[in-house]
């Protein structure tokens, strides 16, 4: 069974101003970015969606799938904290 927890998290201001949503794993940031993402395109969401989704199916690494999520949380202008 492949681990799909980030090995440090990502904390995003998603919403609210001021208030941060720590993002822990793969599965977390499918859920923010096909759910809770504030716009609907550019290359790093739909990179991040790929890659998060191709994690899942233990194609990827975890870190890869990280790694694209904070790019596309970039691209969007999220405040971001990682840990």
């Amino acid at each position: 069974m492949h681990s799909f927890w980030w090995d440090k998290s990502v904390q995003l201001e998603l919403g609210n101003a001021g208030k941060y949503r720590d993002v822990k794993s793969t599965r977390e940031a499918v859920e923010c970015l096909m759910l809770r993402w504030p716009h609907q395109d550019g290359r790093a969401l739909a990179a991040a969606k790929r890659v998060c989704l191709q994690a899942l199916e233990g194609k990827v690494k975890t870190e890869k799938a990280r790694r694209a999520f904070i790019k596309a949380a970039e691209e969007a202008h999220l405040s971001i904290r990682s840990q």
